[in-house]
């Protein structure tokens, strides 16, 4: 069995989000709307589960911001595309994962 598969507090905050969705929102960025602090738990339980899930939110931005600055002008245009890249393919996963639970949630009923 795998750290997600034994941790009752992923599946807890889990269902609890699944429970705060009305079902009805088209995007995931409704959903989050809806159940920001739903969200934010499960994320948080995910978080904790195992180290590969490990990220710094609130450091980030200052270690983005230093790694920025220590670029040469020219590079840091180059800098802010990828990250924005990141960005982009962060949220595009996000929705993915969102619509394929739709799907489950329709192939249910």
């Amino acid at each position: 069995m795998s750290v997600l598969e034994e941790d009752t507090e992923i599946t807890r905050c889990a269902d609890r989000l699944a429970t705060s969705l009305a079902g009805d929102e088209l995007s995931f960025d409704a959903a989050r709307r809806r159940a920001e602090p739903e969200y934010l738990a499960l994320l948080s339980a995910v978080r904790h589960a195992h180290e590969r899930f490990a990220f710094d939110r609130d450091g980030r931005p200052h270690a983005v911001n230093a790694v920025r600055e220590a670029l040469p002008m020219m590079e840091r245009d180059l800098f802010d595309a990828v990250m924005d890249d990141h960005a982009c393919e962060l949220a595009a996963v996000e929705e993915a994962l969102y619509q394929f639970a739709r799907a489950l949630a329709r192939g249910r009923k």
